[in-house]
């Protein structure tokens, strides 16, 4: 039986066939882009996601892959840009068979460096082999089959956009702190970039002149222009002077795009203010006081002594 199906589809194939212009639509694989996704982060490697498919109408006989002249085997792709600010950094990537009605994935690396926002063209080789033609020789019931494929290439263009990516900033600090004190803190985070970032968490670490760092467990999804509040808790040496001191802090964050986790330093400014007074000088001063008062009040017992005795002497 699965012999009479070969020779069935065999007979649906011309003797031979080319790969040239000529061929109609349904002759061969159709290769195009189904979609995109992935933008280029200024400065940073990023990936484009291209979904490549194979738009050719299935065989309407029962499956056998190699007598299918419509799938495309041995996929190459190579991307390429117009533009020398945009670096493609991954080569070739195989793509492997694209039967028809299916379609795949391939990925590639590319990097933005001194580009400016916009939309930029890029070029996608595929390079790949099909089925050119099938020959049988030998009786029904021992056939042998010669398969003969040739090579083909197809250029599809495309485009990529370049975008700043999140771009985590200390917009305000609410609080300081003092020498020999515990302090709570609160500090809004700004995404200032054009793609959001999700899952955001703050993990402050201590410093001279911060011994302990308690941080908060908020976690934040800012979209582009927004800001969120996250708290934190810090004890300052009782030896510290007053000024501003910078702690380091790890901003850590997954990007809206492919959702891979990034992390950002940041150094937050935080003002230690004067040390107050200790009880001991507060003890002191009230004693000087104390004294001083008990000075003046025996100073007048003599002054007021003396006038008594001088008028006795007189009378």
């Amino acid at each position: 039986m699965k012999v009479s199906i070969l020779l069935l589809l065999l007979l649906l194939l011309p003797a031979g066939f080319s790969v040239g212009a000529a061929d109609s639509p349904a002759e061969g694989p159709h290769l195009q882009i189904s979609s995109i996704y992935g933008n280029l982060e200024v400065g940073r490697p990023s990936s484009i996601f291209v979904v490549l498919q194979n738009n050719a109408s299935p065989l309407q006989v029962p499956d056998e892959p190699g007598f299918n002249k419509e799938n495309a085997r041995s996929i190459v792709a190579e991307l390429s840009s117009y533009d020398d600010r945009i670096k493609i950094i991954s080569g070739r990537q195989n793509a492997g068979l694209l039967a028809a009605g299916e379609n795949t994935t391939v990925q590639f690396m590319a990097l933005a460096k001194g580009a400016a926002l916009g939309i930029y063209p890029l070029q996608l080789c595929l390079n790949y082999s099909r089925l050119s033609q099938v020959t049988a020789s030998g009786g029904e019931r021992a056939p042998n089959f010669v398969f003969t494929y040739e090579k083909a290439s197809i250029e599809l263009p495309l485009q990529a956009k370049v975008v700043l990516g999140p771009k985590i900033e200390l917009e305000e600090l609410e609080g300081e702190t003092l020498p020999g004190a515990e302090s709570s803190l609160q500090l809004f985070l700004v995404n200032r970039g054009d793609e959001p970032a999700l899952d955001l968490q703050m993990q402050a670490r201590p410093g001279p002149p911060f011994l302990m760092v308690e941080n908060g467990q908020e976690q934040a999804d800012l979209a582009p222009g927004e800001k969120a509040p996250l708290s934190l808790s810090v004890f300052t040496d009782e030896n510290a002077t007053s000024g501003y001191y910078a702690l380091p802090c790890l901003i850590s964050y997954r990007d809206g795009q492919d959702k891979e986790k990034r992390n950002q330093e940041l150094a937050v400014l935080i003002y230690v203010g004067e040390a107050p007074p200790s009880l001991w000088l507060y003890l002191g001063a009230a004693g000087l006081i104390l004294l001083l008062l008990a000075g003046g009040l025996w100073g007048l017992r003599r002054f007021m002594s003396g006038r008594r005795r001088l008028r006795i002497i007189k009378s």
